[in-house]
């Protein structure tokens, strides 16, 4: 069915397969590699390789988005925003955070839910084929993680806060996980179009850079969470192979 889909129908297809509980893990994991694969390959087919397609790219507009994962203090929403930011910037974009997990009817109003707010930075057509992405990978590794902590009956042991660190930290490492692979993903695409493409694809993601400075004022912060290295592989692995099981991506 998939391949008589327009490649955009595809993208959509394979995405909402990916974070979908009721597939098995292999059919999420083969869903988001396909997903991942058409949107690097068609991001970076739309640029046009000669002088007069790369300024045009240029004047295409830059603009914000903002991605929301619902979670409050105690859950993993941070963690899964500061993954994402990874998976952003694999791709060219400039990501920072909201902070919103704790909510003050007053002010926000009586319906507001805490959540962490993924403000996004980039040209307009790859903010287009980006978010989707981002959005999906949130919801995966929400799947991942409660796979990986469901699949060992030891977790149970482990003391409450510690627990909860060891879940944060799978989650941050899914983002780098997955951003590593959607970074390799991308330099793939590119290698297969040439060096034109290349020199293109820099001076858009430097475009973007120089607009985030000269734009957007973020303050700096350190938040003090402080991790084991118990989830970390795990959590990474995940995000590499979209898969909840480091075994299958950890050689040796």
């Amino acid at each position: 069915m998939a391949e008589k889909m327009g490649i955009e129908a595809r993208i959509a297809h394979f995405l909402r397969v990916s974070e979908d509980p009721s597939a098995t893990q292999a059919e999420r994991d083969t869903a988001g590699q396909e997903a991942e694969r058409l949107l690097a390959k068609h991001a970076i087919d739309r640029l046009t390789l000669d002088v007069e397609g790369a300024r045009r790219a240029q004047r295409e507009p830059i603009e914000r988005v903002t991605v929301e994962v619902a979670g409050g203090r105690g859950t993993i929403a941070l963690d899964v925003v500061l993954g994402l930011i990874a998976v952003a910037a694999s791709v060219g974009l400039v990501a920072h955070y909201r902070d919103r997990r704790t909510v003050d009817r007053h002010w926000d109003g009586p319906d507001a839910k805490p959540h962490v707010g993924l403000v996004v930075t980039g040209f307009h057509s790859d903010l287009a084929f980006a978010v989707p992405l981002l959005e999906s990978l949130a919801v995966q590794a929400e799947l991942a993680m409660r796979a990986w902590w469901r699949g060992d009956r030891r977790h149970r042991l482990i003391q409450k806060w510690d627990a909860h660190l060891a879940r944060c930290a799978f989650a941050q490492e899914f983002g780098r996980g997955a951003a590593a692979r959607v970074a390799a993903g991308r330099a793939a695409a590119i290698a297969q179009t040439g060096a034109g493409t290349a020199l293109v694809v820099a001076s858009r993601d430097a475009a973007v850079q120089d607009w985030v400075e000269h734009n957007v004022h973020v303050r700096s912060r350190t938040d003090r969470r402080s991790f084991t290295g118990y989830g970390r592989a795990p959590g990474y692995a995940a995000g590499l192979q979209s898969s909840g099981s480091a075994q299958r991506a950890i050689p040796g």
